[in-house]
């Protein structure tokens, strides 16, 4: 195991700066990470050190509970997120593995939230795709068809903290999405413009993803611009070598045909497009279905299939109530009629679940909106 020696200027610039950093116990932290200073350790301790750091901030842990987990103090908490630590790393990776078990147990419980099918499924393998060839991957498909919480599964799943997860800011522009990306690296935010790129890219590299939701928002409002944001992520990827996840909707392709700028730079680079299908089958909804209705009728499998196929043509009729996202909503409001059913004893059956389409179609009234 590779141990640092240790640096009597820098070690006193961090105590100062980790006095001022922990200051209240109850802080968030907000540490950038470096990985230029983490280049001499293994790779088993970068990372566990990769998932520890993203973890804290992921989970806006203060500094109280963030020395709880690994039982060190705040001064040796700050060296070692830092990269300047001069003990036993060894016994850092023991801490966190065990940390990482006590996770597991605490959250061992079933998922309501989500259930694995055929679209997280697409969602994982090109995000999979991504990680091992250090390449972009677009993954494009309606709203409410379960990109984002497949992305955010796999996030918590299977990249071992080495992801990092942002949504692409509605206003603001570069800087907005550069603010957002910092915030959610443990960058100090309020930098200027340069600062928070040279930031942004010391803490990528090969071992890395950064996953960007509704990505159609990094395109210009005028066409005729120079797509400013995909350029600097595009930079990032070249220059850092991490990999790219860009979630987004069918807007996202059709805005790149319609543009003046040429996209060949970005289009390039783009090693596994995922195109979620337009209609969903009962095989796409059935797992999400089941964990409410064990043995659905197929009564309620047609209407299902009508719920997540919103705007797709059913012979002469439109149905326009919504995609796997409402489902998902009509479920939990079945689930909370059932627990009010005293007739039911708290247990959810089929009526309950057109019992709760009855009340959302009476709530949106005469005009319904896709939700």
């Amino acid at each position: 195991m590779t141990t640092t020696a240790p640096n009597p200027e820098q070690s006193a610039s961090d105590l100062r700066i980790a006095q001022a950093e922990a200051s209240s116990a109850h802080a968030r932290i907000n540490i950038a990470i470096n990985l230029e200073n983490w280049r001499s350790l293994d790779a088993e301790t970068q990372s566990a050190l990769m998932w520890f750091h993203q973890h804290l901030l992921d989970e806006n842990l203060d500094w109280k509970a963030s020395c709880e987990a690994l039982g060190y103090d705040k001064s040796t908490l700050f060296r070692v997120l830092k990269g300047t630590y001069a003990g036993s790393w060894d016994n850092i990776v023991a801490a966190i593995t065990s940390y990482r078990k006590i996770l597991a147990e605490r959250t061992s419980i079933q998922r309501t939230e989500f259930s694995e099918n055929t679209i997280s499924r697409l969602v994982w393998g090109g995000l999979d795709y991504a990680v091992a060839n250090n390449s972009i991957t677009l993954i494009e498909g309606e709203s409410g068809m379960g990109k984002t919480i497949s992305t955010k599964q796999w996030k918590e799943d299977n990249n071992h903290g080495r992801s990092v997860y942002v949504v692409c800011p509605v206003l603001g522009g570069a800087k907005a999405l550069l603010r957002a990306i910092c915030a959610a690296t443990g960058n100090n935010k309020n930098q200027n413009v340069t600062q928070m790129i040279e930031s942004i890219f010391r803490g990528f590299n090969k071992n890395r993803i950064l996953l960007l939701d509704e990505a159609q928002r990094l395109l210009p409002t005028d066409r005729r611009s120079s797509p400013v944001m995909l350029e600097f992520l595009r930079d990032l990827h070249d220059q850092r070598g991490c990999a790219l996840g860009l979630i987004a909707t069918s807007r996202l392709s059709d805005a790149l045909k319609k543009s003046e700028y040429q996209f060949e730079q970005v289009l390039g680079r783009i090693g596994m497009p995922v195109r979620l299908p337009r209609i969903l089958h009962a095989v796409d909804f059935l797992p999400v279905l089941r964990q409410y209705v064990k043995t659905p009728t197929k009564r309620l499998i047609d209407t299902a299939s009508l719920i997540v196929n919103s705007k797709v043509s059913d012979g002469d009729a439109v149905n326009d109530l919504g995609r796997m996202r409402v489902l998902g909503e009509i479920l939990k409001m079945a689930s909370r009629i059932a627990a009010k059913d005293k007739g039911a004893r708290g247990v959810l059956v089929e009526e309950h679940v057109f019992k709760a389409i009855a009340l959302r179609k009476q709530m949106m009234g005469e005009q319904r909106y896709a939700a």
